[in-house]
């Protein structure tokens, strides 16, 4: 029986080549589709499912205060954890702090991804351990936890345990004993590490360690369930109360302008709606692509019942059951499916690395063991089989022998078969030009973050982020500046401690106008050395800069002297409630003491697109700022310059290394990269589900097209011309085109107007994008059925009817 079954599939499939070909070819791109973004998906969901992972939450804070982000921050202050542990004694928790430690090994030096964290840091979080204990480990406070890249680079193929390692952490060298190696820890897991030392005051942490509202660690507490740390974060609100409250950062109610809460660490990855929406919307591009090669297999199945028509007939004339028809043509489609995974997986494969290329992943097709595809394949293809082939195989075993073999031409499907096949069209075609719209609004907005007016000139500047690591002393910062200065192609430098996508102070006060008391926004203050503003070639709005001139009576450093000199950015002037930014030169505002604004600024843009720019005071401090980054305008070749800037670092630094990139390629890594990557993995995947439909249409256009071929011959015979008969057959195919834009645009529109909303900095939905796609849908449309509808209607009226 099955030996039947499939000769009856082999002569099937090459008999009709064209049509095998284009069944098979569809589905499975579909299904190279869908197991790729299908992986995607599953892992940017499956952030942090290590063992134990599900019983963590993160403490998070959040500023109610007008001005502050509402975006809650994943950091604490650094000795939250021990005022909890007071409060809360069986309260178990851990600490994770980024120590940016430098390895001295052999007269070489380099930066790595080093953290400071608590003893039970690796009880909390269970990753796999090589050799030895890394908690025993970290019960020395000389011992050190590594991973094994960094087992192979500094050992090579020896055993480290017992070795040492020395880390220079803010200029003190310190010798750490290597305990324990953990395996190398996979891209989505959020609290990464090469490096781990223990975590104490004393050497990591200053007169921030008891002060609320700073973000100097991540806080991860342990719960057994939900219910528990819902019932610990009811109870936050008080304890802030009593700790935070009056006699310490706050005066008045802690919970009028500051609050905390926890977050599962599972839920820390996607916590922008945007991003979770982007995710879940491609994993439904995977799925709506393979549901498009289905229903192609159904469009071309039905479509060629009627050539299998007579097949069918004879079979039930020789005692053949429907049901057992039914069987033929479901197992017919089971394996058709089947063929089309193997060679679906077969080009999920090819095109894996090219995928991890494009989105920056490490996705890999598992096999065997956890995660793998075999059994959930195994089900797809039965599932899709038997969807893709139930409606078939009831057309084709409902044809009666009589009325078939007394047929002239094989029957096809009658109007109900041809309605749906445009049914099916226009479910196809609505889903195409609904991924096209979303990939145009996705390019136009990645190509707009990327090119949009940030408020200074973010060409032929560079910024060098290892300029804020703690072993440099500020003379030698200084003479890192000077010696930059000089350097052929510099055109100036400058210090500050905000950098465009390198920020890690965010200190703010609130302040107010004396006649204006009621407003009171939260403000950020930044500290910059001189040329700041001219380095970063910043639009001055109203009054001046800080300058040479005024040196003496706008610079802070070393005075307690009031009022200070201060510049405003557009956003604080507007929190403020001056009616422009000329109405507010020479005022004084409140915030610490008296300040003076004698300039306005064009909002920067240093942070993310997605968040507003935060109002933001400049003083100038020519000294020491706090955790500076310094930049440089140039001019001509970045890496050549970034080459003149290191060999000049290492004269004066040579025991920090030197680390810069330009503020393109900073603002891409830190903000636009994720969007971008995204980006690209749609457009592939709408390119695909686009030509998947088109391989569809493609079959139907030939296979009705064939039907039609007497029928053409008599209009051509009664004078018809060439062109009437190419517009008779390509309007017919493009009137289910048309209609699926009336079911894309809606939906497109609610989707990518959602997406647009988590961006302050976006672009606006025009019509145009809708359009664009509408016509693109379109033409390709004509295009994959000009060739067939064109050799129809070019073909001489007598062949036609001797068609058959």
């Amino acid at each position: 029986m099955i030996g039947t079954s499939l000769l009856t599939l082999y002569r099937s499939l090459t008999r009709h080549r064209l049509f095998a070909l284009l069944n098979i070819g569809g589905l499975a791109l579909g299904i190279a589709v869908f197991i790729v973004l299908s992986l995607y998906a599953r892992y940017e969901m499956r952030f942090d499912h290590f063992t134990g992972a599900s019983k963590l939450w993160v403490v998070e804070e959040t500023y109610t205060r007008p001005g502050d982000p509402v975006q809650p921050n994943p950091n604490t202050m650094g000795g939250e954890l021990d005022q909890l542990k007071g409060d809360f004694p069986d309260l178990v928790g851990t600490r994770y702090k980024g120590i940016g430690a430098i390895v001295r090994k052999d007269r070489e030096v380099s930066n790595e991804d080093s953290y400071a964290v608590d003893p039970n840091f690796f009880q909390l979080f269970q990753y796999p351990v090589i050799e030895g204990n890394p908690t025993a480990t970290l019960a020395d406070p000389d011992g050190i936890v590594i991973s094994q890249k960094m087992a192979r680079k500094y050992f090579a193929d020896t055993s480290p345990i017992g070795k040492t390692l020395d880390l220079d952490i803010g200029g003190a060298v310190i010798p750490y004993r290597v305990g324990a190696v953990i395996k190398d820890l996979p891209k989505n897991v959020t609290y990464q590490g090469d490096l781990f030392v223990r975590f104490f005051r004393e050497r990591f942490s200053g007169s921030w360690y008891d002060h609320w509202g700073s973000t100097e660690v991540a806080t991860v507490l342990r719960f057994s369930d939900a219910t528990a740390a819902n019932a610990f974060a009811a109870r936050l609100p008080d304890f802030l109360q009593r700790h935070a409250g009056p006699g310490h950062n706050f005066s008045a109610r802690v919970a009028d302008m500051y609050h905390q809460n926890v977050r599962p660490l599972q839920d820390m990855h996607l916590t922008y709606v945007g991003d979770r929406t982007m995710v879940t919307t491609l994993g439904l591009v995977g799925l709506l692509t393979l549901l498009i090669a289905i229903v192609n297999y159904v469009n071309l199945a039905t479509a060629r019942a009627g050539l299998r028509a007579r097949e069918v007939a004879i079979r039930k004339t020789l005692g053949g059951t429907r049901r057992a028809l039914i069987g033929q043509f479901l197992f017919e489609a089971v394996a058709t499916v089947a063929i089309a995974a193997l060679i679906g997986v077969a080009l999920a494969e090819i095109a894996l690395p090219f995928v991890n290329a494009a989105g920056g992943l490490d996705l890999s097709i598992a096999y065997w063991g956890k995660g793998s595809i075999v059994a959930p394949l195994i089900l797809a293809v039965l599932g899709a089989g038997v969807l893709a082939g139930i409606y078939p195989a009831f057309v084709l075993s409902h044809f009666r022998p009589a009325s078939v073999l007394a047929s002239a031409r094989a029957p096809g499907g009658g109007r109900s078969g041809a309605r749906l096949r445009q049914g099916l069209v226009i479910v196809q075609f609505a889903i195409a030009i609904l991924f096209t719209t979303a990939t145009a609004v996705m390019i136009a907005q990645a190509r707009h973050v990327r090119h949009a007016d940030l408020g200074f000139d973010r060409n032929g500047l560079i910024v060098v982020t290892s300029f804020s690591h703690g072993a440099l002393e500020t003379a030698q910062r200084h003479a890192i500046l000077a010696a930059f200065s000089r350097l052929p192609g510099v055109v100036s430098v400058a210090s500050g401690n905000n950098a465009p996508g390198s920020q890690d102070t965010t200190n703010a006060n609130t302040m107010n106008r004396p006649e204006a008391s009621e407003r009171k926004p939260s403000i950020m203050w930044v500290e910059v050395g001189p040329g700041y503003f001219t380095t970063y070639g910043t639009r001055l709005l109203a009054g001046r800069l800080f300058d040479k001139g005024h040196r003496a009576a706008d610079d802070t450093a070393g005075t307690d002297r009031h009022p200070v000199n201060s510049v405003f950015n557009a956003s604080a002037i507007k929190a403020l409630g001056f009616k422009s930014p000329a109405d507010a030169i020479g005022k004084t505002v409140q915030g610490n003491g008296p300040q003076t604004v004698i300039g306005v600024i064009a909002d920067q843009r240093f942070t993310s697109p997605r968040e507003p720019v935060r109002p933001t005071v400049y003083y100038l401090n020519t000294q020491r700022q706090t955790a500076p980054f310094a930049s440089v305008r140039f001019t001509g070749d970045a890496k050549t310059m970034e080459d003149r800037l290191e060999a000049s670092w290492r004269g004066i630094a040579p025991n920090v290394p030197f680390a810069a990139r330009t503020v393109n390629a900073n603002l891409y890594d830190q903000y636009y990269k994720a969007d971008t990557q995204r980006s690209r993995l749609f457009t592939i995947g709408a390119a695909l589900a686009v030509l998947i439909g088109c391989i569809g249409l493609y079959g139907l256009a030939a296979f009705d097209t064939s039907r039609r071929t007497r029928e053409i011959g008599i209009r051509k015979a009664l004078g018809a011309s060439t062109r009437n008969i190419l517009t008779l057959l390509i309007g017919q195919f493009l009137k289910p085109v048309l209609l699926a834009n009336l079911i894309a645009w809606p939906l497109a529109w609610l989707a990518m107007r959602q997406w647009l909303m988590d961006f302050d900095d976006r672009i606006a939905l025009s019509p145009a994008y809708f359009a664009a796609a509408s016509l693109l849908g379109l033409a390709i449309a004509c295009i994959t059925i000009f060739g067939q509808a064109f050799r129809v209607a070019r073909a001489e009226p007598a062949r036609a009817l001797r068609d058959e």
